[in-house]
């Protein structure tokens, strides 16, 4: 994956995307919105945020959590910020490189990201890196369980220089794994007659 690819297709996108994406960000949002305890002061950081929809949810069930969100694309940053307002501390950033501190926040989310990820491996370390022992990672992406799923990705790997690849969710299991969680809990679902995602929650060992 090129990220300049990734910024350059996300800055196109970013003025339509609410509008083109609704119902599918509706779905898989709601999908790690259900994944996600909050504590009055629970610090949870969204990889990936986009335009900040799942940013807002978590906003409005736990006013007093302290929300953080990291993307590449400034386009997609400046509109989570006039729909997430001063609470949320927005930072431009990559899932590759945090930019944050060791066992700095207690959840990290990434939703429809994982694919874009040349280095998931290494992604999922920096989320691991960031966790506070016994931390919660949750994550939603599409699924090549799915039938449908797998013929996107063998088209996106030709004709999109974003797209890296889908995982399944045995594989994403492993590499949650390899990464340093415990064994993860997951979940897969067709949200409509296409789209097929998986849902992954897994903790950091406390020891």
């Amino acid at each position: 994956m090129s990220l300049r690819a990734v910024q350059r297709e996300y800055n196109a996108l970013a003025g339509h995307y609410d509008q083109r994406w609704a119902r599918y960000v509706a779905a898989s949002t709601a999908m790690a919105d259900a994944r996600v305890v909050l504590e009055p002061r629970s610090r949870v950081l969204d990889i990936a945020c986009g335009t900040g929809v799942l940013l807002a949810q978590l906003r409005q069930r736990a006013p007093g959590a302290v929300l953080l969100g990291v993307d590449a694309t400034p386009a997609m940053l400046a509109r989570a910020r006039v729909r997430s307002g001063a609470e949320v501390l927005l930072m431009a950033g990559s899932g590759d490189a945090l930019p944050l501190s060791n066992h700095s926040v207690d959840t990290v989310l990434c939703t429809s990201a994982l694919h874009y990820m040349a280095d998931a491996p290494g992604a999922l370390r920096e989320m691991h890196r960031v966790l506070v022992p016994g931390g919660t990672l949750v994550l939603v992406d599409w699924c090549a369980d799915f039938l449908t799923m797998r013929a996107l990705d063998a088209v996106l790997r030709v004709v999109d220089r974003a797209h890296e690849r889908t995982y399944t969710t045995a594989q994403v299991r492993d590499l949650v794994t390899a990464a340093g969680f415990e064994p993860p809990a997951l979940e897969r679902r067709k949200i409509d007659r296409f789209w097929g995602l998986f849902a992954l929650t897994a903790r950091t060992r406390l020891g």
